[in-house]
């Protein structure tokens, strides 16, 4: 029994004594004396007590940073242990912001805010000792929780206040700041007018029952127009209705307009011009050189712009394949007005060498028959008049044959352009039916696999 106690019980037995004595009516004066003595011994004894009592249990120092310094000193650094062995962190509002997609290396890069909110039994106190419901400690000084990305490439979590918030009953909150770039195999195939998901997949550890469990609140955006990719939507799922698979699902959507008018049109423009160059005559030489110049044009502009194009993928985008189109029928249409330039002017598409002496052997030819028939007119007739009849006989029948070379390859480069202008028409039906009728399916979730 404690000392307060026999005290208590002496000061009762003695009270007790007094109260039998008064009943009897006489009590002499000693007996007086040693009663109040004994009874202001118990009373003091009882107030020391008590006193003592009191200064066990309610700390000399109860202010704000006192109660800090009490939380730091308990070193709350390893996760709660809770009876389940599971701490719940809770994630009320996920900030989220886009901040680039690397179409040539398939990267794509982005930012979070995530507040955090978790319990700590050992981090309450009692509010009637320590008369505050708040207290901020430094994050150093306790557990906080830490999240990882899955389908990170690079992911850095780094808190956005050297402090934290703790409340009376253990309820702690706290922000980090998390960037991250994820490899996202965004579907470029109707590239520029591309528009793909990517997922974030948020996670926090957990092994064998054991670990931490998020549980998540809102999502927002902001900045949602950065660069040349729009952030339309961005929600958040679980795979499988597992609580250790959650996911951000991003919806993006790519500005087309400086791709278009970057790299498709002017692919147009000279596709356009080529077909215009079918209105310059062929035997004049100004054909020729106009697209051979259309020819090297483009190939520069593929070379200048080789940076821009996205890269492949499994998806590869169909741009490619436009581009290598569009190179093959300027040469095809450039070989076509060589052969009928040649054609037109010499009427064969043998080798020159071989032309040339052909011509040659007829000019012989003609030349001994115009020598014999000059001998034999020099001796029938030798008039001057039927030598310019004969000279002027023979450059209207070179003219007749000039003329008839010439119609026969007008009229070959008329069918070769209907053919060209039939081929570009079908072309841009099928490339328009691919580039918004059809898509190419990637599985964004495979890392799971």
């Amino acid at each position: 029994m404690r000392p307060m106690d026999h005290s208590v019980l002496k000061y009762c037995l003695f009270s007790l004594f007094l109260l039998t004595v008064s009943a009897s009516g006489t009590l002499s004066n000693a007996a007086i004396t040693t009663i109040q003595t004994l009874s202001n011994t118990a009373s003091a004894s009882q107030l020391s007590n008590t006193a003592t009592s009191s200064s066990v249990t309610t700390p000399s120092c109860t202010t704000r940073r006192c109660l800090a310094s009490m939380l730091i000193a308990k070193e709350a650094l390893s996760q709660p242990q809770s009876p389940r062995c599971i701490s719940i962190i809770r994630v009320p509002l996920i900030v989220y912001e886009t901040l680039s997609v690397d179409t040539k290396n398939l990267r794509f890069e982005s930012r979070l805010e995530v507040p955090l909110s978790w319990e700590d039994p050992d981090l309450s106190w009692d509010t009637s000792v320590y008369h505050h419901d708040m207290v901020v400690l430094p994050v150093s000084k306790i557990w906080t929780p830490e999240l990882h990305v899955t389908n990170g490439v690079k992911t850095t979590m780094k808190h956005s206040n050297k402090d934290l918030l703790v409340h009376s009953n253990g309820t702690i909150e706290h922000m980090v700041i998390m960037n991250t770039v994820v490899g996202c195999e965004v579907n470029l195939y109707n590239y520029p007018f591309a528009s793909d998901f990517c997922a974030i997949a948020l996670n926090v550890w957990a092994i064998s029952g054991c670990g931490m469990f998020l549980n998540f609140g809102a999502v927002s955006t902001t900045s949602a127009n950065r660069g040349d990719w729009l952030t339309e939507a961005v929600e958040l799922n679980t795979k499988g209705g597992r609580d250790d698979r959650n996911y951000l699902w991003v919806l993006l959507k790519m500005r087309s307009e400086n791709p278009f008018l970057s790299l498709v049109l002017p692919s147009i423009l000279i596709i356009l011009a080529d077909v215009g160059s079918f209105a310059l005559p062929l035997g004049e030489s100004k054909r020729i050189p106009f697209k051979v110049k259309l020819v090297l044009s483009f190939i520069m502009f593929l070379n200048i712009l080789k940076d821009l194009l996205p890269g492949g993928g499994q998806c590869s985008p169909i741009i490619r394949k436009h581009f290598c189109f569009c190179l093959v029928i300027l040469v095809l249409s450039t070989l076509q007005s060589m052969v009928l330039t040649r054609l037109a002017k010499c009427g064969t598409l043998r080798p020159c060498s071989l032309s040339k002496s052909k011509d040659l052997l007829l000019k012989d030819t003609d030349n001994e028959e115009e020598s014999k028939s000059d001998i034999k007119a020099s001796e029938e007739e030798n008039t001057a008049l039927q030598k310019v009849v004969k000279f002027l006989n023979k450059m209207a029948a070179q003219d007749q044959k000039k003329v008839r070379r010439h119609r026969f390859a007008n009229k070959v480069d008329l069918i070769c352009f209907c053919i060209y202008l039939t081929v570009l028409i079908i072309y841009s039906f099928i490339i328009l039916c691919f580039s918004f009728g059809s898509r190419c399916e990637i599985d964004h979730l495979e890392f799971w696999h």
